[in-house]
């Protein structure tokens, strides 16, 4: 009995492979073409920024329905926008009167103007069809995104970051951008 119990001597011990650092330089060389292979491969595949500016005027031109001559106005500078402001016509949006509560502060905002959206002159007759189907619509997006607004936004001169949302609310509304720019009048803003 005593022979089963005794650990064998002729069992030699595996060998034991070393973890050096020549296998993590190889782990590190190894992930390191791979990702240069993606970095070229990539770099081989997309346009060039001459290119993308390119395309990004085609396609400015062709959702606008914009044609050659209009776009060659636009890389004129300054001379190019006077035209277009020449153009293009102010449309009423409606006049506003707006209250809005604030729980945290119990102070209320009351906000009165009217809006006024910058229309190129070719898409007026769209955006009047578009504007009677959706002047509901149109209305409360507006609404909405005032009442949204901090007090803060309205103590700015231009009421610059008020008249973006604004902008992308009404072309939100009306399903396209035919508006190119809000315009504000007789705004007034007092909060109690």
């Amino acid at each position: 009995m005593a022979e089963n119990h005794a650990a064998p001597e002729n069992i030699e011990a595996a060998p034991r492979r070393k973890s050096g650092i020549m296998s993590l330089v190889k782990a590190l060389a190894f992930v390191s073409v791979i990702v240069l292979l993606e970095v070229g491969a990539a770099t081989a595949f997309l346009p060039t920024a001459e290119e993308t500016r390119r395309i990004g005027e085609e396609l400015a031109r062709t959702s606008h329905g914009e044609g050659e001559d209009e776009g060659a106005e636009d890389r004129h500078g300054e001379h190019g926008d006077d035209e277009a402001h020449s153009s293009s016509h102010e449309v009423s949006l409606g006049v506003y009167h707006v209250v809005a509560f604030n729980p945290s502060t119990g102070a209320s905002m009351n906000i009165d103007f009217e809006l006024f959206g910058v229309v190129l002159a070719t898409e007026e007759a769209e955006f009047a069809e578009r504007y009677l189907l959706h002047e509901k619509r149109l209305n409360e997006q507006v609404t909405i995104a005032i009442r949204g607004m901090q007090s803060s936004d309205f103590t700015d001169p231009g009421l610059g970051l008020i008249k973006r949302v604004i902008l992308e609310k009404v072309n939100l509304a009306l399903g396209k951008t035919i508006v190119r720019e809000a315009v504000f009048s007789e705004f007034s803003f007092a909060e109690q």
